[in-house]
């Protein structure tokens, strides 16, 4: 018979690891989120606009290529980069 106690604090500990990946995702997305607005900054000196529809599908594209060496989800994958593309995109009209 399992023994439900050790099975709880198993369980604990899991969720407690997930809400570390969830810190960690945070602070990486915050991190690209600056990278962006430095990127928006350089963008308009160079007078360059700020969507790049090439350059976006090669970053959809090298993420879905990263997430099938990962063994991951691509589908998963591309649309989290589009969805944190689409957002960061009004991200490079506000100054770092």
């Amino acid at each position: 018979m399992p023994d439900q106690h050790s099975d709880r604090e198993l369980l604990e500990r899991l969720r407690e690891q997930i809400m570390e990946c969830d810190r960690e995702l945070v602070e990486i997305i915050r991190q690209r989120v600056a990278l962006v607005r430095e990127i928006g900054a350089v963008k308009e000196s160079l007078g360059v606009p700020v969507t790049d529809p090439p350059r976006e599908a090669q970053v959809v594209r090298r993420a879905a290529e990263l997430a099938r060496e990962a063994g991951l989800d691509e589908e998963l994958i591309r649309n989290l980069i589009w969805s944190i593309m689409s957002a960061a995109r009004s991200q490079q009209h506000t100054p770092p």
